[in-house]
């Protein structure tokens, strides 16, 4: 009997049909496990960065709190800064002029207007604290007046611009004579033992002399700073005008300021400037 011939189509056909089903298969199997691959990453990845995002969340909270404490702390500073100041200037203004200090309201300024025709001397030293643009362009505009000087200085407390220091030397620094402004009366006043004296620091405020202006003036106008050119200010004056470099360091709580005051706190002529030196520090 004859054998029946394999049908070879078939075969063929039956062969090629089950390679496409593995290659199916395999395909199938290549996107599964590159679905799954992509599926790994879509569902780490937001993970991570969700992770990422917390971390830096949780940093800037911790910037924030960290800049928070320091502006509380400046924002401290810098009212104790300004207590003292006012407290400093209602000892050498008249009542009517107290409350004007360190305030740069409008109301302030229309203040001012009203008695700068009539007390600018005292208009002047209302502007103690308030360190604006405003207030140093009025002290700039004034200073050719010898009668302001005075007022002038007390007005530059607790200004520590550039502009307030081009004020400052240009009263510092006599040009018609090169010399320090009022540094011989100062001396006179040293040689006399005047230059401690209570007594005469209190009529600085009180006798309108024209001309009558001392370096210990402007020390005065460092009142409520700290920087190293109002150290540097205080050192250059502190032989002739010790009184007005201790007073100065009002609510100065540095160890240079401490060190100044220990260094004049037996002198018993200087006790006065000592507690003035005082106010607004931390003892």
């Amino acid at each position: 009997m004859r054998e029946k011939e394999p049908n070879i189509e078939k075969e063929t056909k039956i062969e090629e049909a089950e390679e496409g089903i593995i290659e199916k298969e395999e395909k199938e199997s290549v996107v599964e496990q590159r679905t799954e691959g992509l599926l790994e990453v879509e569902i780490e990845e937001p993970k991570e960065q969700e992770l990422e995002r917390t971390r830096k969340e949780l940093e800037e909270i911790s910037k924030k709190e960290e800049r928070g404490g320091i502006e509380e702390g400046e924002a401290e500073k810098e009212k104790r800064k300004l207590e003292t100041i006012k407290k400093f200037t209602g000892e050498t203004i008249p009542e009517l002029f107290k409350s004007l200090a360190s305030d740069d309201s409008e109301k302030a300024w229309e203040k001012r207007k009203k008695w700068e025709g009539k007390e600018p001397m005292y208009v002047a030293a209302s502007l103690a604290g308030v360190a604006s643009k405003r207030s140093r362009e009025w002290l700039n505009q004034h200073k050719e007046d010898k009668k302001l000087w005075w007022g002038i200085s007390r007005g530059l407390i607790g200004d520590d611009s550039e502009e307030a220091w081009r004020i400052r030397d240009w009263l510092k620094f006599d040009q018609n004579v090169k010399r320090i402004r009022g540094e011989k009366w100062t001396l006179f006043k040293k040689a006399l033992g005047f230059h401690k004296s209570e007594r005469i620091f209190n009529l600085r405020g009180k006798i309108k002399f024209p001309g009558w202006y001392e370096p210990g003036d402007i020390v005065i106008s460092t009142v409520g700073l700290d920087s190293e050119k109002s150290q540097r200010l205080r050192e250059e004056f502190e032989r002739i005008a010790p009184a007005e470099v201790l007073i100065s360091l009002a609510g100065n709580n540095s160890e240079w300021a401490w060190g100044i005051r220990e260094k004049h706190k037996k002198d018993k002529k200087l006790r006065w400037a000592y507690e003035k030196s005082l106010i607004g520090t931390e003892t």
